[in-house]
């Protein structure tokens, strides 16, 4: 049965996408009605085999369960089968991917109702669905791949959705080029591991690399980093990071779908499916900590200062899956896996939120036009002032257990460096996430006096989605470290439904889990993070204004003005996003477009003009030997007589000396 369930699940959407794209533009405004139908129905399927397959039920088990659909490349020693692989660990992707597509689509319909585009949008979101869920279930590295670059394609459309607009058509075209990069080291990867194993299986592939005693030609260490390329571009990390941010050119709909909450959770699950392969790999994992932790304080500093709404949660996006990434190279991959869960959904909730907020206020994203909204669309407010709490990590929602888990392993493993750096980011989290909320909600209204008036909440199309994705910002992290303490225990839900996924990449790095000291490490790490977390918040809730309860404090723009006088060029630096786009406009374009004239010019002028002069002079030669070539042999006879009365000639001077 699930030898036919499992294909369902991708076929609906595509059915979705072909029907959409075939005569969405025929159904007018009911053309959501097939591809949101599509994905809810492969959703209902999804959660029948996750229910199965995290259960152990059969035929799952501790391996997962695989089907073969066909074979796709028989060629001698290079066999790739179609296949899907069904564990522990794409069951938990599928919770992820399955339920926030379909709460984006059903959201979609109320926020896309008037654009002109809606039945070309709803087919996008089906063909993203297509890949993204051929991504977490292939079994095969090349079919991975495959869905990679179709995941890079839809999030070229979506992004450029609005072609019409230059903005966003620049930044689809960004997304689309920096994450080639990516795709370059992902690619040599593939080929690295066929070469070191004979086999792009995935599961077959991660057991010869990692057998004891194998002679590979390539290092494994080698073949982790050229993955992790391919992570980094997916996952924008330094410094393959400057596509997101643009990438809030298109709808909203699609920063939370693709941006914040499924697509760029691909390198953590690609990294997170070969965690065999860096927990051999030796120091590979060391980098991948580093970039992540870097990445995460990088992009949180930015988001101190931008005043588009959806660029300070894109930036936020970076930092939070920095930290993921953090957790991968520590060896705390579990945590990692936590984490992607949580901040799926919380990270949506906010993405969508900010959706509504600009519905209200009439397309308006700079938040410093905004301000008293609280009262005003007050379901968006509650869901928004959710989610900032849960990723600020305050206790009990959902972000405060994964994160204090990837900062409590990180600790413990020995990288004491991670943790320190992940701490200063936490402060800063939970202070840019109540900066956006003070702005937004808080404090006088700035918005347009025009616009003012018809200020309204959005419809229940649009809420009861943030509402369905507030639940599990509150109860996740409960349920999923139940019935364990939040770090280090191994015994909560989550961690024993991964630990068959991660016991080889465990053992590889022969670390063993430690109990839970409440009144030991562990309790210790949890207080100081906490007390970080509320540091941040209430830094900016005194900044910002809040009305929370007795508390009435209001904004104090003077003191914030006078606080960043005082460090002008860390202001400046983040304002200006550390000025890596300029940086990259200086290397890519300017001298990179000299590189290139001059690479023209020398082209046309050198090489082109070498071989078109040889040309000629052959053609020339051409031309005047053919005058000699009458086809006349009185001329012939003529010019051999010339030839010998010359020569006779000579040789007779010659003679006489």
């Amino acid at each position: 049965m699930f030898g036919f369930l499992v294909p369902v699940i991708i076929g609906l959407p595509l059915f979705g996408f072909l029907f959409t794209a075939l005569v969405g533009r025929r159904l007018g405004k009911q053309a959501y009605i097939v591809p949101v139908g599509a994905v809810g129905i492969a959703w209902l399927i999804g959660m029948w085999v996750v229910f199965n397959a995290l259960t152990g039920a059969e035929p799952f088990g501790e391996g997962g369960f695989a089907t073969r659909l066909y074979s796709w490349i028989p060629a001698g020693a290079f066999h790739v089968d179609v296949g899907f692989l069904v564990d522990n660990l794409t069951a938990c992707l599928l919770i992820v991917v399955l339920t926030i597509g379909f709460l984006v689509h059903v959201y979609s319909i109320g926020y896309m109702d008037h654009d002109p585009g809606y039945w070309r949008f709803f087919a996008y979101l089906n063909l993203f669905m297509v890949s993204m869920l051929l991504l977490v279930l292939a079994d095969s590295f090349l079919v991975v791949f495959v869905a990679w670059e179709l995941v890079g394609l839809s999030s070229y459309l979506l992004i450029g959705f609005w072609k019409h607009k230059p903005s966003a058509a620049l930044a689809a075209k960004k997304a689309f080029i920096v994450n080639r990069v990516g795709d370059v080291g992902f690619a040599l990867g593939i080929m690295a591991i066929f070469v070191d194993t004979g086999t792009l299986n995935i599961q077959e592939s991660m057991t010869r690399l990692t057998a004891e005693g194998a002679a590979l030609p390539i290092p494994v260490w080698v073949v982790a980093l050229l993955v992790f390329a391919g992570a980094m571009g997916k996952s924008a990390q330094f410094p393959l990071h400057v596509w997101l941010p643009d990438a809030m050119e298109g709808p909203t709909p699609v920063s939370a779908l693709i941006h914040a909450a499924t697509m760029v959770n691909a390198g953590v699950y690609l990294v997170a499916r070969t965690n065999p392969i860096f927990a051999a790999g030796g120091d590979a994992m060391v980098v991948v900590a580093a970039i992540g932790i870097f990445t995460a304080i990088l992009a949180a500093s930015i988001a101190m200062t931008q005043t588009d709404i959806k660029r300070v949660l894109a930036y936020s996006t970076l930092s939070q899956l920095g930290y993921m990434f953090a957790s991968l190279g520590v060896g705390a991959f579990t945590a990692a896996i936590f984490h992607l869960m949580t901040h799926g959904f919380f990270k949506g909730l906010l993405f969508l939120g900010s959706g509504s907020v600009i519905h209200a206020v009439h397309e308006e994203q700079d938040m410093r036009r905004m301000g008293g909204l609280a009262s005003k669309i007050p379901h968006t407010y509650r869901t928004m002032l959710i989610g900032s709490i849960a990723i600020a990590g305050i206790p009990p929602l959902a972000g405060f257990f994964s994160k204090d888990e990837i900062l409590g392993e990180a600790f413990k493993n020995g990288f004491q460096w991670v943790w320190l750096i992940g701490i200063v980011v936490a402060v800063m989290t939970a202070f840019y996430m109540f900066r956006l909320i003070g702005l937004t909600f808080w404090g006088e209204s700035r918005v347009d006096p025009a616009v003012e008036p018809h200020i309204h909440e959005s419809p229940s199309v649009m809420t009861t989605p943030l509402w369905l994705l507030a639940i599990p910002s509150i109860v996740l992290g409960l349920v999923l470290s139940w019935p364990g303490p939040p770090l280090g225990t191994g015994t909560g839900l989550l961690a024993g439904w991964l630990a068959p996924v991660f016991e080889h990449g465990h053992e590889l790095l022969g670390r063993a889990e430690t109990p839970f000291q409440l009144f030991g490490i562990d309790g210790g790490l949890l207080l100081v993070s906490i007390v970080v977390a509320v540091l941040g918040m209430v830094t900016a809730w005194r900044l910002f204004g809040a009305s929370l309860g007795g508390l009435r404090w209001r904004p104090d723009p003077e003191r914030v003005r006078s606080l960043t006088a005082r460090v002008p060029f860390l202001y400046r630096a983040s304002l200006n996003k550390w000025w890596f786009d300029d940086l990259n406009h200086l290397i890519f374009i300017v001298v990179g477009g000299r590189v290139g004239a001059f690479a023209w010019w020398f082209d046309r002028r050198v090489v082109d003009d070498t071989v078109n002069d040889i040309a000629a002079t052959t053609v020339d030669a051409g031309k005047n030997l053919r005058r000699v070539q009458t086809g006349r042999v009185q001329n012939y006879a003529l010019g051999i007589a010339l030839g010998l009365i010359v020569m006779a000639g000579s040789f007779l001077v010659l003679a006489a000396r």
